[in-house]
């Protein structure tokens, strides 16, 4: 789940549907051509347009459905009710469902999300009253069938409307002017390339006009070798009659909605160009210019936004249509194909904005989009997008998400500044990565396989939501990451959660092979295969107890069997009363297990501790006499523990910062930390990290299950290759024992 902040400040929730739809078949619905709608419009004067508020949301799910779309949030677990968007049948239900409520209304037409109402009559008063009347007639039905209709994008009464890429009005059809703007408005080239560009934009466009390449002539003078620059009205006539020429028909090609649609894209440093095809011959064009955040985005992030920027400019074509997108941006085709949440934070509103579309992204050799690349560096300045759909994406700050000092961010950010090799990456990322590895600067080469997952945010390089971490700061984040001495695995995972850098799996490991505290305290007895314990079905249902002795002082240990979350007590004694009562004050916190298990000590087996487990009503098991690894849960915690606090007190550090990394470290296998089992959150730590990794997670303990229990079979299977049942022992049989050492 996604959550996204509209401009008036409210919440969309957004879910990633991309393993739901891999199971899902699409039929695509039919939509009614521009001949169609013609016999309705030979005496309209008066039009309206209206759109659909939330259309997918008057789709009604059948509950097996609907318990498809179920997804994980702070509060619990959520199935969708209505059609969420993202769901790739949605746009073809939505239209059937649509058409189907409207039918039979005379006047009215919908081509996706669209609703025409036309006013006919010998003037304009009697088309008004025409259109009065069916225009009533459409509301009642919407309010008989529950219809939402949106009142910002209401056109109501006008002589002269924008519909399916056409003009309607009472002079009958007449092309879009917009659809052409980008071409028409297109301002001329200031040097040799930018006619070359243009140039090779009417070369592409030559086979739908004949003798456009003729009038290009005096501009193509311009490009010859030793060719003096100066552009004279010779050059300006020829430009402007090129565009004219290129701006209708037969170049310009009329919709059709039984033929494949093709959008080409591309971004240059300052704009964005998209041209909308069929059979390669195009149907409208477009073009803007980035504003000044957007021209500091990474290059993935522009050609992104350019596929976004097109298939909102063109939606009356592209909305419930497949639409097969040109880019020649690589990367796209495999960061589309990732899972969301591993997509930088800028690139995901973006999805969530595509997932409502059918695009298929396909790299193009950029020769290709001759088209394209003239629009997005020959841009129209159409101004502010303040409060658009592209400012939203403008104000994410991955940097408000980073849950750490502004001391330990500055130190980040000049780092990589002074940082050459982050700065030649830098550089790249923002400029776009060349599409060969051999092309690629050799200090900048060891990010070339990530290249889709880097973004740039206020001077500091992402991998996805992980921060890159510059040269010289690399060994105080390994100090902090091995600060309380976990092992290789232990300390990998942590990292692999917030920081990266290239060879950062082989330098931490060198880090904690030459630690001295940890080749010191270092077991080198063989762990012991365990009879596995039941999997607990929820947090603190079963927990184990002991107590240790460290420096001379008397420790409690408490540990949830579920999580392997463990709580540390120094006491003053080791009577019933003192572990009582440390017992009682864990309860308190976390709640009354079912069943704990402890050894045969004194304090365990007193009647003031079976009269505690009647009062609290907990079932009391204890290990088997002689045998301690029959509580080995605790066993292990024990030995963990005391290499914890040991290595804290000979390396100087804070043994509660220690406990601390440890409930956060996750657990090989099990993909989270003990703090994340039993609370369902991580909790804060040294290492910089995104806010939205400390929300609460509360599909969590589902997950833990399905591992755990993967994790359960995989042992058994490996202890069972080299062990076999023995029979049962029979009453009064002699046995042989062997004494513990």
């Amino acid at each position: 789940m996604v959550i996204v902040k509209k401009p008036s400040g409210k919440l969309r929730i957004c879910i990633d549907p991309k393993p739901l739809n891999k199971a899902l078949k699409r039929s695509h619905y039919p939509l009614p051509t521009l001949d169609d709608i013609l016999p309705d419009l030979a005496r309209a004067r008066i039009f309206s347009v209206c759109d659909v508020k939330s259309g997918f949301w008057h789709i009604e799910l059948e509950e097996d459905s609907s318990y498809l779309t179920t997804f994980s949030t702070p509060f619990g677990r959520y199935r969708w009710v209505r059609m969420p968007m993202g769901i790739s049948p949605a746009p073809e239900v939505f239209q059937r469902k649509l058409n189907h409520a409207l039918e039979g209304l005379p006047g009215i037409r919908v081509i996706a999300d669209d609703i025409l109402i036309v006013g006919e009559g010998e003037t304009d008063v009697e088309a008004i009253k025409d259109h009065d009347q069916k225009l009533r007639k459409l509301l009642d039905r919407c309010r008989e069938r529950q219809l939402k209709l949106n009142p910002e994008k209401f056109q109501l009464r006008k002589t002269e409307v924008p519909y399916i890429g056409h003009l309607l009005s009472a002079q009958g059809l007449q092309a879009d002017p917009s659809k052409v703007k980008a071409i028409t408005e297109m301002p001329r080239p200031t040097d040799v390339k930018g006619v070359q560009r243009f140039l090779g934009m009417v070369n592409y466009l030559s086979r739908f006009c004949e003798n456009i390449s003729d009038a290009g002539e005096p501009l193509r003078q311009l490009t010859q070798k030793d060719a003096v620059w100066e552009w004279t009205e010779v050059q300006e006539g020829a430009f402007q009659q090129i565009k004219s020429k290129i701006s209708c028909a037969p170049v310009l090609k009329y919709y059709n909605p039984e033929e494949p649609l093709e959008l080409q894209c591309d971004a240059s440093e300052r704009g964005l160009g998209a041209a909308l095809m069929q059979s390669k011959q195009p149907l409208a064009f477009a073009s803007r210019a980035l504003t000044e955040t957007e021209q500091g985005y990474a290059q993935i992030e522009k050609e992104l936004l350019a596929v976004l920027f097109g298939m909102e400019k063109f939606h009356q074509f592209t909305f419930g249509q497949t639409v097969a997108v040109q880019s020649d941006h690589k990367p796209l085709e495999s960061i589309m194909k990732k899972p969301l949440l591993k997509a930088p934070r800028r690139l995901q509103r973006m999805m969530l904005r595509l997932q409502m579309y059918d695009a298929c992204i396909r790299y193009c050799p950029g020769k290709s989009l001759a088209v394209a690349d003239t629009l997005s560096r020959a841009y129209l300045d159409e101004g502010s997008v303040e409060g658009s759909v592209e400012h939203q994406i403008e104000t994410v700050n991955m940097l408000q998400y980073l849950p750490i000092s502004n001391r330990r961010l500055d130190a980040i950010q000049k780092s990589t500044d002074k940082d050459k090799t982050l700065q030649a990456v830098k550089h790249i990322v923002l400029r776009g990565w060349p599409h060969a590895k051999e092309l690629v600067p050799l200090e900048a080469s060891p990010f070339y396989h990530i290249r889709d997952e880097l973004s740039v945010q206020d001077g500091v390089l992402f991998k996805g939501e992980r921060v890159v971490i510059p040269s010289e700061l690399r060994s105080d984040i390994m100090s902090r990451i091995h600060s309380s001495h976990f092992g290789v695995e232990g300390c990998l995972r942590r990292a692999r959660e917030s920081v990266y850098w290239p060879g950062m799996n082989a330098q931490l490991k060198e880090y904690i092979d030459q630690c001295d505290i940890c080749r010191s305290f270092d077991t080198k007895q063989q762990k012991e295969t365990l009879m596995p314990h039941e999997i607990p079905t929820r947090p603190w249902e079963k927990i184990g107890t002991d107590l240790f002795t460290f420096h001379g002082h008397e420790y409690l240990i408490t540990v949830d069997y579920d999580s392997n979350f463990w709580e540390i007590d120094q006491i003053q004694d080791t009577r019933s009363t003192t572990v009582i009562r440390k017992l009682k004050a864990h309860f308190a916190r976390y709640g009354i297990p079912d069943t704990v298990c402890s050894d045969n000590g004194p304090q365990f087996i007193s009647m003031e501790f079976k009269e505690f487990s009647m009062n609290w009503d907990f079932d009391h098991i204890t290990s088997s006499p002689g045998y301690p690894q029959s509580n080995g849960k605790v066993e292990s915690a024990v030995k963990t523990a005391k290499r914890l606090l040991q290595k804290a007190v000979s390396s100087g550090n804070d043994p509660y910062l220690a406990l601390l990394d440890h409930r956060n470290t996750p657990t090989q296998g099990l993909e989270c930390s003990p703090a994340q089992r039993l609370m369902g959150r991580r909790t804060k730590s040294l290492l910089p990290m995104r806010g939205s990794l400390l929300m609460k997670d509360h599909g969590m303990n589902d997950r833990h299950q399905i591992l755990c229990t993967k994790q359960r079979a995989l042992q058994a299977a490996q202890y069972n290759r080299g062990a076999k049942d023995l029979r049962p022992l029979n009453v009064g049989e002699q046995v042989w024992v062997q004494p513990p050492n």
